[in-house]
């Protein structure tokens, strides 16, 4: 095995992963027999927090069936997840290790690691079709991140998941789906992936505006001390702050929907009937308070909420908001 397969293995897992992947060879650190050692060589490296050993053939690999005894020898060595890894692998060698549970990858083409609960073997898949609904959550943060903050110099996976609460891999993700409905493109500087929008402001809000979904899933009718609760102020309390439109009643506050369960059990938050509430809590697809420094969620985010909604008053107060942001 050329040492150039440690770089390649670097790269390929650093664009899958959307992250940095720092790929190093092991060389006689484990207790292992002596034809293993002429026959792979050993890389480290670490992904998702798990340590992963790579266990790369030196020449013509063994049958799959021996490559799974090879791969159960290291595991009972050291406590990895542990790889086969090879310049290249026929489709029955792949089926094969497949069959005997062996994670594989072959850079520049395919990724099997099932304990890292990833499955990207297809590397020439066709491009994923954006779903009817629109953009995912995290695309859709990642757009309104852009058009809020044009100014700050983010556009990897890694500082824009910083900032978003997600992990640099939803964002590489998202990427794929802001490329899909050719809303950006992305290119590569160094070992770094870059988006970049294919249009500003008020033009790119439109051409995304079909796109656009509601970060809402549910809203709860809630009894309890909101005191110290750092919820964003959202729903038509929000949009009432923020334009002309008369506040609601009952005020809404916003949550991101995987943090709910734990900030109602944690401040004795009691979900109830709209009679009995003390006020509204919208759980939302993305975390509100990973694009908002304010008070109140972003307008952005408002605007994808309401501007098609059923009141021609609250629409109308949604465009209003937009048209008044100083980066249009």
């Amino acid at each position: 095995m050329e040492e150039p397969f440690a770089e390649a293995l670097e790269r390929y897992l650093g664009e899958t992963l959307h992250d940095r992947i720092r790929v190093t060879e092991i060389g006689g650190t484990f207790a292992l027999p002596s034809f293993l050692e002429r026959t792979y060589k050993l890389y480290e490296a670490q992904i998702a927090g798990r340590w992963c050993i790579f266990f790369a053939a030196r020449e013509n690999a063994a049958t799959p069936s021996n490559i799974a005894k090879h791969v159960g020898l290291v595991r009972s060595a050291v406590e990895a997840v542990v790889v086969f890894a090879a310049p290249s692998l026929s489709a029955h060698n792949r089926s094969r290790l497949l069959s005997h549970g062996v994670a594989f990858v072959v850079p520049g083409n395919q990724l099997y690691i099932p304990d890292l609960a990833m499955d990207l073997r297809e590397h020439f898949r066709a491009p994923r079709l954006q779903d009817a609904d629109g953009l995912s959550p995290a695309a859709q943060a990642v757009l309104f991140h852009h058009l809020l903050r044009p100014d700050e110099n983010a556009s990897t996976p890694s500082l824009i998941a910083k900032r978003l609460h997600y992990s640099a891999m939803s964002i590489g993700r998202a990427f794929d789906d802001l490329v899909a409905v050719r809303l950006a493109e992305t290119e590569k500087h160094g070992k770094e992936r870059h988006i970049r929008f294919k249009a500003a402001g008020r033009q790119l809000l439109d051409a995304a505006r079909g796109h656009l979904r509601s970060p809402v899933r549910a809203v709860k009718f809630v009894k309890g001390d909101l005191v110290g609760v750092p919820l964003k102020t959202a729903g038509e309390s929000a949009l009432a702050e923020l334009t002309d439109l008369s506040r609601p009643r009952m005020d809404t506050y916003a949550v991101a929907a995987s943090d709910w369960k734990t900030t109602a059990r944690d401040r004795g938050l009691v979900e109830t009937d709209r009679h009995n509430a003390d006020y509204m809590v919208e759980t939302w697809s993305y975390d509100p308070a990973g694009l908002s420094n304010m008070p109140t969620v972003d307008p952005l985010s408002l605007y994808a909420q309401f501007k098609d909604h059923s009141d021609e008053r609250v629409a109308a107060a949604a465009e209003r908001l937009v048209e008044g942001l100083p980066w249009l």
